[in-house]
This record gives C-alpha cells, sequence and structure tokens, in this order.
C-alpha cells in the first residue's frame, strides 16, 4: 500500500501563495495547489474545509508579510516607513497588491481591520506626530493612503514615468507625508 502524502498547513498556504502571487487570489483553486504540489486535493483538505478558509489564512500571511516588510523599512520615522513599506508591497507583490485594492474590498476588508490598528500604533510612535488624537491621526493616515494607493497603482501597474527610480518615488511619498502632516499641524495650530 502506497503510503498517503501529508502536507502540513504552512505547506499548503505557501503553495496557494506561490499560485496568488502570480494569478491573484482568485486564481487559486484546490486543484491548481495540489498540482504544485504534486498531490491530489485530499491532503489539502485535511488542513483546510474550503478555499475560503484557505484564503483567510492566506491573507494572514500577507499580514505577515506587510508587517516584516514595515520592519525592514524602520529608519526612525514610522509614518514615512509606513508608506515607503506600503509602495514596496506594491511593487513587489503587485498581483497581491492590485487583488487587495481593487476586488471591491473582499480581501481589503479583512486586511484593514488588522493592519489600521497597527499603523495608527506606529504613528504614535513618530516625533512629528506629537499631539495629534487617535482620531487625528486616523484623518491623516486617511488622508496618506488615499494618497499612496493612488501612488501605488501607478507603480504596480508601471504607470510612472520611465525614469522614475524606487527611491524617487519613495521621495514623493516622504515629501508629501511631510505637507499632510505639516498642513494638519498648521490646522491644529501647534506649529
Amino acid at each position: 500500500m502506497v503510503p498517503k502524502i501529508k502536507f502540513t498547513r504552512e505547506q499548503v498556504i505557501e503553495a496557494a501563495f506561490g499560485i496568488a502571487r502570480k494569478e491573484g487570489i482568485n486564481g487559486i483553486t484546490m486543484r491548481k495547489i495540489a498540482k504544485k504540489m504534486g498531490s491530489s486535493v485530499a491532503p489539502i483538505y485535511v488542513n483546510f474545509k474550503n478555499v475560503d478558509e484557505l484564503n483567510e489564512a492566506l491573507i494572514e500571511k500577507i499580514i505577515c508579510i506587510s508587517r516584516q516588510i514595515l520592519m525592514e523599512e524602520n529608519t526612525g520615522n514610522p509614518f514615512s516607513d509606513m508608506g515607503h513599506a506600503s509602495l514596496r508591497f506594491a511593487m513587489e507583490y503587485s498581483v497581491l497588491f492590485k487583488d487587495l485594492i481593487t476586488k471591491n474590498g473582499k480581501y481589503i476588508q479583512g486586511y484593514d481591520e488588522k493592519i489600521i490598528p497597527v499603523l495608527i500604533e506606529e504613528m504614535q510612535k513618530d516625533s512629528k506626530l506629537k499631539g495629534f488624537t487617535v482620531d487625528e491621526l486616523k484623518i491623516i493616515l486617511l488622508k496618506m493612503r488615499i494618497f499612496q494607493l493612488g501612488l501605488s497603482i501607478m507603480a504596480a501597474n508601471r504607470l510612472l514615468p520611465k525614469e522614475f527610480k524606487k527611491q524617487d518615488v519613495m521621495d514623493i511619498f516622504s515629501n508629501t507625508a511631510d505637507d499632510v502632516i505639516m498642513s494638519a499641524k498648521l490646522r491644529k495650530g501647534i506649529l
């Protein structure tokens, strides 16, 4: 009797991530994962009851990747680091970024619920943002996310001028972040 192939939950998630990175989250099927892993679908169903449950685990992996990139962008300026990390994610994982942003909020909803509190916590560590309440920080974050999403979409779709390098994109973000913070300080009267 041939022994049954067993895969860990992490191995299945990793295979799904490989597919999602190239084809998008909607490109994941149990059959594609099985093919990638060289097995039938049965070992996959040992770990996940359906694709939706697997997608939830995949979103968790994406959140972990986002946090790792944020930790790598640690320059001592948390607000700017957040934007740089987000832009980096958009450029390095463009297919996943597009899925998170353009699929009617289907995937970003869970992502936002988990990542926004982390981002606000990081903003509270930034000396440039001292004196702002949590609600004010949320507004500043929303303004920057609106800008950053547009910039990230342009970067992910290679719509920026060809001569722009990664550093040029990061500089545009940093300059805009400084402008938003200065404007919020002026409005609040703390400049």
